[in-house]
């Protein structure tokens, strides 16, 4: 379940983060207004990213950055800064400090979520008991992109088995489709979020009578429901 911590003074600001997080399952936030207290909480917290603000009541997030990767305990989280400050300069000198990304105030929930979702890809340890995913009598392995249901192999195409793999992967959870098409390699970009519909349905006739364990969650996206 990542965590992510969000250094900002702006309530506004936070709430919209906080609902753009909350669109993908399992995430979470936490926030922090105080330059003071943003490297003591980050080393308490333990989070899997901060979200940063540049200008700060009392505090420059350029200097936060410098305290929390001069800091053993916070200088491998990746950091995002999330500022108003969108000159070409701002967003080289942001990077060259150590940032892993820079997102511009107003922004759009669909871009900061792509983006929070490329860098956590990049940062977070790979699963290494996830190779190989099963539920319901649908079973996938990553290494030879094979795929069985029931013991009896089942022939998905590669935009298929990337999804599937994540459905199966997250079995009972609501993924967005725009997770579902950040996280499949199979995908290039730009690609739109509703193609996954396609593929979906595809998916659906090839698991047979399982193809109702894929079920639609409405106005989001789409989960694994080994039980249903």
């Amino acid at each position: 379940m990542p965590v992510i911590l969000v250094i900002e003074d702006d309530p506004q600001i936070i709430e919209a983060v906080e609902k753009t997080v909350t669109l993908e399952p399992g995430y979470r936030t936490e926030s922090v207004s105080k330059p003071s207290a943003a490297v003591s909480t980050a080393v308490q917290l333990k989070p899997d990213l901060i979200l940063l603000d540049i200008r700060l009541p009392g505090g420059d997030g350029r200097h936060i950055l410098r305290d929390l990767k001069s800091n053993a305990a916070t200088r491998s989280i990746p950091v995002i800064f999330l500022t108003g400050m969108g000159s070409e300069g701002d967003r080289v000198l942001g990077l060259e400090l150590g940032a892993d990304d820079y997102v511009v105030k107003p922004f759009s929930a669909m871009e900061l979520l792509a983006r929070i979702h490329a860098v956590l890809r990049r940062s977070l340890p790979p699963n290494e008991s996830g190779e190989i995913v099963e539920a319901a009598g649908v079973r996938l392995e990553r290494a030879g992109r094979t795929a069985f249901l029931d013991g009896k192999a089942l022939r998905l195409q590669p935009k298929e088995f990337e999804l599937l793999f994540l459905l199966v992967s997250k079995a009972g959870r609501a993924l967005t489709r725009s997770y579902l098409v950040e996280n499949s390699s199979s995908y290039g970009m730009p690609v739109p979020s509703r193609s996954v519909d396609t593929h979906v349905k595809n998916l659906r006739r090839k698991l047979g009578k399982k193809g109702r364990l894929i079920e639609t969650v409405p106005k989001l996206g789409y989960r694994f429901a080994p039980n249903a």
